[in-house]
Formats: structure tokens, C-alpha cells, sequence
């Protein structure tokens, strides 16, 4: 059976995603490095939510457990500065919570969230050891602009059918 990611795009962009693209999961970078901005503790959850480190699991687990999907879709929200950013990334998760559900309507039955942030029970894409930039160039979206915005991402990783 053919998918139709143009299909899953435009649902994202309906639901309220600034910009969404499909691309293989075997593209995405992961900088082990970066779990020392977990470490640091710098978003206040670390040991403490169940999605975020330690108890997420450590890089490597976490890498493998991506890659047993072949495919992820990149969602996109833009904010701006006046936003008060932590309800930004609430309504950027719940967004992508929403979506999720609607893929398992259409018979997605084994996704991966990486939220923006932890969420949930959801792992951010930091947990993850993403590079957001490089992966927001391969489907060509700005990650960090010269301007007032806020870019939210996150991925809904999946099967093909």
C-alpha cells in the first residue's frame, strides 16, 4: 500500500502546525553530546519526569528505539517573542497528541512522539539527542531565524504501511 505523506502534511497544517514534511528516520542526526544539557538539569526535569532522563534510558537506547521507525513527521510551530513560550509548547505537544491520535485513526498503530519539551510520557527530542537544526534542514524548514519568532518542533515517528 502506497502512503500518501502529502496527505499526513496537510492534516498536520489543518490541525494548526505552522509546517510539517516527512522525511526518513535513518536522516536524523543525534549528538550523544547532548545529553549533557539534561544532565545540567536545564529544563528542571531531570530525575524527576519519567520521559526525561535517567529513567528514559540513556542515549543509545534511546537512538535504537527511533530507529526501529522508518519514518518521522516533523511538525512545526511559530510563535512570537510576545508569547508567553510555556503555553506555546503546551499547545505545540497538545497539537501534536491530537494528530497522533488521528494517524492511529487511520491505522498508524505504533508511533513515536518526541515532544517539544518532555510531555507527558513523551521524551523530548533533547532526551533524544535530536539535532533539531540539522534535522529542520533536511526537510527545509529555519530552525533558528534572524527574527522575533519562536520555532517549536517536534516528531511523530511511524511505519510505512
Amino acid at each position: 500500500m502506497q502512503i500518501n505523506y502529502d496527505d499526513i502534511t496537510r492534516a498536520a497544517i489543518k490541525l494548526g502546525f505552522s509546517a510539517a514534511a516527512v522525511m526518513d528516520t535513518g536522516n536524523l542526526v543525534f549528538k550523544p553530546e547532548y545529553r549533557v544539557f539534561c544532565e545540567e538539569n536545564q529544563c528542571g526535569n531531570y530525575n524527576l519526569n519519567p520521559a526525561c532522563p535517567p529513567e528514559s534510558g540513556t542515549v543509545e537506547e534511546m537512538v535504537a528505539r527511533a530507529l526501529k521507525y522508518e519514518k518521522t513527521l516533523v511538525l512545526q510551530t511559530i510563535q512570537t517573542m510576545e508569547m508567553d513560550y510555556k503555553k506555546a509548547k503546551h499547545f505545540h505537544n497538545q497539537l501534536t497528541e491530537k494528530l497522533a491520535e488521528q494517524m492511529k485513526e487511520d491505522g498508524y498503530t505504533d508511533l513515536l512522539i518526541m515532544s517539544a519539551g518532555p510531555y507527558k510520557h513523551h521524551s523530548c527530542m533533547s532526551a533524544y539527542c535530536v539535532d533539531a537544526q540539522k534535522m529542520a534542514d533536511a526537510v527545509g524548514l529555519i530552525c533558528w531565524g534572524n527574527d522575533d519568532k519562536i520555532r517549536y518542533f517536534s516528531q511523530i515517528l511511524f511505519h510505512d504501511k
